[in-house]
């Protein structure tokens, strides 16, 4: 442990003595310096939530590219205590301020309050809080709360911009799967997240030609049905030199130290991955590569991120190849984000990724598309089965080495401002060597939005989330087929001024209760009404 703190230590203070040149910052102005080059260091927490998503959707860190360019994740399905449709808004940080309360079917308190300053020189800061619980019906214990609280912070002081934040997340459910008789008490399970990060880096282009950034995570999560505890910190360090316009070369090191401590083991590993790199970007063509070694523990494995894009016709088609190869973190934390049922005492493998893509994208007026193939081979692909000793429970088993296929789409058109559509879909074909299925995960899915504006005053929405059906492992070794679902949702929002505006929606309207894991259906139709209140 000393030695890890010594590492850790020298680590971080190379990072910070990395930061010496940086240039002037304007409230007044923006200069957009580069384009947003996204990596697969960038995080380990990723999980994409089975909602219908927001016009503006997050995209997280890849998890297991698939496919790579648009991040999304299609491993894993995530939380099925929340209705499918009862997407969380995104809270507008940096934008407004505001409060937001509701109440629905299934006894669904929702409350949200943000605090945006930015009225202050050179700085920003803000403060949140979320809650939106539920309780079934016709299910003993099928019930959850979900309370999260944070601050934020950004700071420009003159040729840099520097920033912080904290948030703390209770997300409490129960394990209602197969049997019902026991007490509440008995079968809760609450996960508390303790999230912090510093970051700091050069907000505009300086005469040296130099960007550097680094980034600095803590985690601290707590399990308390099973006692379990796991901290986790890392970040990133990002030099990069240009030079003769269209040229640059560059510098990362991403680190990672974690341990996990439950009843029957205590595990601790490190990560570290140094690379050098070379990119090239003159509007018609953009070529980058990264190269270098991820030490996981005393393994070593080949890192890359290869990208290539050249444009066919102007903007309208673009044509892509990338490949990207490296350790992907697994953890407690990752697993526990996917899937609440599982036991925290599970065999915690990385895996290591390789994904190759090729596709073609692009923008015609106000329609914009993606179309993509991606291979992905990877060794150590976690897959979630039921517990031979507790079946209300999950447990992880590793494919040793899988290849998917993926077939990826996306489009958007924007009539004017009044109306806009989106479709996103994936088709993942998995071959595996020794499982005969990727337990839980579907072959196909596919989100279509509609949004509707009336006279600046009533926004329509109608969402379809639509997935085929998936497999699960019994304990016996049989498998049972889950069936697929299309979740149909509408909702409206009333705009009476600046100030106060009314919603209302309705969720799965068919009535469909999907089990996106085995033994543990949804709440089936759903539906809120409320009012926020901006300042």
């Amino acid at each position: 442990m000393k030695s890890l703190l010594k590492n850790f230590f020298i680590t971080t203070t190379i990072a910070f003595c990395c930061q010496y040149t940086f240039a002037q910052v304007s409230n007044e102005e923006v200069i957009v310096v580069k384009e947003y080059e996204a990596t697969i260091q960038d995080a380990q927490k990723v999980n994409i939530q089975p909602n219908i998503p927001e016009v503006e959707e997050t995209k997280p860190v890849l998890t297991y590219s698939v496919p790579a360019k648009d991040y999304k994740d299609i491993p894993f399905e995530a939380n099925p205590l929340k209705p499918l449709s009862m997407s969380k808004e995104k809270l507008e940080k940096y934008n407004t301020s505001f409060i937001k309360i509701g109440f629905g079917s299934q006894l669904m308190p929702l409350a949200q309050l943000a605090y945006n300053d930015n009225k202050t020189k050179n700085l920003q800061f803000g403060i949140f809080y979320n809650h939106l619980s539920a309780r079934g019906y016709k299910i003993k214990n099928q019930h959850f709360s979900d309370d999260e609280a944070g601050v934020y912070l950004k700071y420009y002081p003159k040729t840099f911009e520097v920033g912080t934040n904290f948030t703390f997340r209770n997300y409490r459910t129960h394990f209602y799967g197969t049997d019902s008789s026991f007490e509440e008490k008995k079968v809760r399970e609450v996960y508390r997240t303790y999230d912090a990060d510093v970051h700091f880096k050069n907000a505009q282009r300086n005469k040296a030609e130099v960007d550097v950034s680094q980034n600095i995570h803590f985690n601290y999560l707590q399990e308390v049905f099973g006692k379990a505890n796991e901290w986790y910190v890392g970040g990133t360090t990002d030099f990069k030199k240009s030079f003769k316009k269209f040229h640059s070369a560059g510098f990362r090191f991403f680190f990672d130290a974690s341990k996990l401590k439950n009843d029957s083991l205590s595990l601790q590993r490190t990560i570290f991955t140094p690379t050098i790199g070379y990119a090239f970007n003159n509007d018609d063509w953009k070529a980058s590569g990264y190269f270098g070694i991820a030490v996981d523990g005393k393994n070593p494995v080949f890192a890359c991120e290869l990208h290539v894009e050249k444009r066919l016709y102007e903007h309208s088609i673009i044509a892509y190849l990338d490949y990207n190869h490296n350790v992907q973190k697994n953890s407690l934390l990752s697993y526990s984000l996917v899937n609440p049922f599982i036991q925290n005492s599970v065999t915690i493998k990385n895996s290591t990724v390789g994904d190759f893509g090729t596709g073609f994208k692009g923008t015609a007026q106000n329609f914009s598309y993606n179309v993509a193939f991606h291979l992905n081979h990877i060794t150590n692909l976690p897959l979630f089965v039921n517990d031979t000793a507790d079946t209300k429970r999950f447990r992880i088993i590793y494919e040793a080495k899988a290849l998917v296929y993926n077939v990826h789409f996306e489009g958007g058109y924007n009539v004017k401002e009044w109306l806009r559509l989106s479709l996103s879909a994936d088709y993942n074909l998995y071959a595996l060597n020794t499982e005969k299925r990727a337990w839980h995960q579907p072959a196909f899915k596919t989100t279509l939005r509609v949004n509707y504006i009336w006279k600046n005053k009533i926004s329509l929405n109608l969402d379809v989330y639509g997935i085929t059906a998936a497999y699960a492992k019994l304990t016996d070794g049989k498998e049972k087929q889950l069936n697929g679902t299309a979740d149909i949702n509408l909702s409206a929002e009333y705009i009476m001024n600046k100030h106060i505006s009314f919603f209302g929606s309705l969720n799965n309207i068919a009535n469909f209760k999907y089990q996106p894991w085995n033994h543990y259906p949804g709440y089936g139709i759903s539906g809120m009404v409320g009012a926020k209140f901006s300042f």
